[in-house]
């Protein structure tokens, strides 16, 4: 991506086409969250429920791969470039960035605490919050305190649980520590180069010694070791200056994570009737070790018992049961969350990228390369999905996925450029006809307010503490989630015609700056 040579002024005004396309967002996010209102939270990542006919089955086809995996994706990287706004507005009146971000932080967690208790167990404010924290660190730590609370984690397995578990946040913070020894480096610089070039170069050294030994685990090794020696390499030549660090850090952490998701998958699938190709032959369930394959059944067993809680909770229990089941399920989806944020942190990078360089907020100057990113992010990106749909459209039911994962890895792989595509074709599309702003921006001023929404409607709807209407039709509910988001956009540019912020943004305000925000509108706002 090549950066126009002289950046314009940070803008201090609010910037249109970041609304335009959190509404344009949070369409896609509910068209994909209503199914998981009439499905257990459970089997996300399991592809299209099985039965489907007709309207129906073509709903959910349209959903899976031309909506799913792109819509969170894309309002990924519109936090990314949140970030970038409020740091770039902080540097230019003068004041601190970090307690005020911190504290941002801290409110966004305790908005997705509550709303994955009381409301629905799928929410990603969590996940947001926790992969911010690991921005800042990328972007902001010493590396000596990243090291000690590396060395931190690593100790902590050597205490009785709970603490133990902690232990698993020194993988995710040695790979901040990557991600930020290449953005601070020096351009030509080896420092992160060689930290990936001689673990990969180790791991290929060993996958050869397991193939001399006849061992299962040699291919994935071998797939593993080759991603990190490609990424070392491409930074030791396109290591960049500026800005240009961030999209390829932050791509390569996409394409490295869904990457190992795609090769393992793959391996499993074309070597069909082969035992595990796992790069281990044993792995710890609860204290005990035992083999790959007994590890895998065990895994599905805990799936199974966990969606048919789900279901007999959320179709025939009480609000006080769902919410315990939720709360008894929280220790759990937090101990998952750091793998992910991972992921969450490449994307931030590239949307903070996206700002940085005035894409977004001067996307004028950018014309060539948004066509570009239309033209071939959008075919490359769902096609890749495609592709991935002619060997499997769901996880068949049994510990034998049969290629799903793999077909799974690539609907994800292509998520980011089909995101691009999306983000793209908007903002060429805006600039054609800028009235579909006063459709979308609305919406996307209040999409916290309207996220958490989403979920009070959706769960009174389809829970049995509402209205029972879990299971109806997938075409039915797409139904449902359009009629809400156009209910919303309506609402949405009812009440900024009366207040300044959404409820839920005035909330988030007051605490990020520790005052009481104006409540009257304003045309031209104007935001720190």
């Amino acid at each position: 991506m090549t950066e126009p040579q002289a950046s314009p002024p940070f803008p201090t005004h609010r910037i249109d086409a970041l609304d335009v396309l959190r509404g344009f967002a949070l369409v896609g996010i509910c068209l994909v969250n209503v199914e998981f209102f009439n499905r257990p939270v459970a089997e996300s990542g399991a592809g299209m429920a099985p039965g489907l006919h007709g309207l129906d089955w073509f709903a959910a086809w349209v959903v899976a791969y031309f909506v799913s995996g792109k819509f969170w994706t894309i309002f990924s990287l519109l936090f990314g470039m949140g970030f970038a706004v409020m740091l770039e507005r902080a540097r230019t009146k003068g004041r601190p960035f970090l307690p005020a971000y911190l504290r941002r932080i801290a409110a966004l967690l305790v908005f997705g605490l509550l709303h994955h208790s009381l409301l629905w167990s799928g929410d990603i404010l969590i996940s947001y919050a926790i992969g911010a924290l690991f921005l800042l660190l990328a972007l902001f730590a010493r590396g000596r305190w990243l090291l000690f609370a590396i060395v931190c984690c690593m100790a902590l397995s050597l205490l009785p649980a709970p603490w133990r578990e902690l232990n698993g946040l020194a993988l995710p913070l040695a790979f901040v520590g990557l991600v930020a020894l290449y953005l601070r480096g020096k351009p030509g610089e080896p420092g992160f180069a060689l930290a990936m070039i001689i673990p990969g170069a180790l791991i290929l050294l060993a996958a050869l010694v397991l193939v001399l030994q006849g061992s299962e685990g040699a291919p994935m090794l071998a797939v593993a070791g080759s991603i990190l020696l490609a990424l070392g390499l491409l930074a030791r030549r396109r290591g960049g200056e500026g800005h240009g660090r961030l999209w390829r850090a932050g791509i390569a952490i996409f394409v490295l994570s869904f990457g190992f998701l795609v090769a393992e998958g793959g391996l499993r699938y074309f070597s069909a009737g082969s035992p595990s190709l796992g790069p281990a032959t044993s792995t710890a369930i609860d204290g005990r070790e035992v083999d790959q394959d007994t590890a895998r059944s065990l895994r599905h067993r805990e799936l199974v018992q966990r969606i048919a809680e789900e279901r007999k909770v959320l179709t025939q229990g009480s609000y006080a049961q769902a919410v315990a089941m939720r709360v008894g399920h929280l220790r759990e989806r937090l101990r998952d969350e750091a793998g992910f944020s991972i992921v969450l942190v490449g994307v931030f990078l590239v949307g903070v990228w996206c700002v940085r360089s005035g894409m977004v907020t001067e996307p004028v100057r950018w014309q060539s390369l948004l066509r570009r990113l239309a033209w071939i992010g959008l075919p490359l990106g769902i096609g890749i999905g495609l592709a991935g749909s002619l060997v499997a459209t769901a996880r068949p039911p049994g510990v034998d996925d049969q290629g799903w994962d793999f077909a799974y890895g690539l609907l994800m792989l292509g998520s980011l450029p089909a995101s691009f595509g999306y983000m793209a074709a908007l903002l060429l599309l805006l600039q054609r006809r800028p009235g579909l702003a006063r459709v979308f921006a609305p919406l996307g001023r209040m999409a916290l307010s309207n996220y958490l929404m989403q979920s009070l409607v959706l769960s009174l709807l389809f829970y049995a503490h509402g209205a029972g209407l879990w299971g109806i039709g997938r075409a039915a509910q797409v139904g449902v989630a359009l009629a809400l988001c156009a209910l919303q956009a309506w609402l949405s540019a009812w009440w900024l015609r009366r207040h300044r912020y959404g409820p839920m943004e005035w909330l988030w305000r007051a605490f990020t700056y520790l005052r009481l925000p104006e409540r009257r509108p304003s045309v031209n706002t104007t935001l720190p």
